[in-house]
């Protein structure tokens, strides 16, 4: 037997297995820095102030774009509230006191449509339905979690602009 085929058929133990993770994340490492090193060593005066002009344009229009978005997400909500409650508003007219009470339905339907009736009572949805009540608190809830995060990137601006003071004023 060679060696060869000695070494195929032992089996890799759990030591050998961290072994190669190790050197594996070792050599993915240095590759990395290596490579951060030279994409820094080899960069042109033009090359920096395209990268200064990029991360300072990031930092400058991040802010607007978040506040933006935040707006128009709390927009959409109220106009789907506003919608869910209006279609609410619809189908509590069309409803009678003996649909609420389950009574309409057998009360006027002929002999041969009650043993429809019986077959739609046992019958399961497929989708998830969720009450008007559960969809106003999860909208109520995503409407103060963005007013959270608004306000809390609003208290980080000030506290990097008491920063930015503290730095000019000597």
């Amino acid at each position: 037997m060679s060696t060869a085929q000695q070494q195929q058929s032992d089996p890799v133990g759990p030591g050998d297995i961290l072994t190669i993770i190790t050197s594996k994340l070792g050599e993915y490492g240095s590759n990395a820095r290596n490579n951060i090193a030279d994409g820094v060593n080899n960069m042109t005066a033009r090359s920096w102030i395209r990268l200064v002009i990029i991360v300072g344009g990031y930092m400058l229009l991040r802010q607007y774009v978040i506040k933006h978005s935040t707006k128009v997400a709390v927009r959409k909500l109220e106009q789907q509230e506003a919608e869910e409650k209006a279609r609410a508003q619809g189908e509590a007219a069309k409803i009678s006191p003996n649909d609420m009470r389950g009574l309409g339905a057998s009360a006027s339907a002929a002999p041969d449509q009650l043993d429809d009736i019986d077959a739609d009572e046992h019958a399961e949805g497929t989708g998830v339905d969720w009450g008007s009540r559960a969809r106003v608190k999860q909208r109520k809830f995503l409407r103060e979690m963005l007013e959270r995060e608004e306000q809390r990137r609003m208290e980080e601006q000030d506290d990097d602009d008491a920063d930015i003071k503290e730095f000019l004023v000597d």
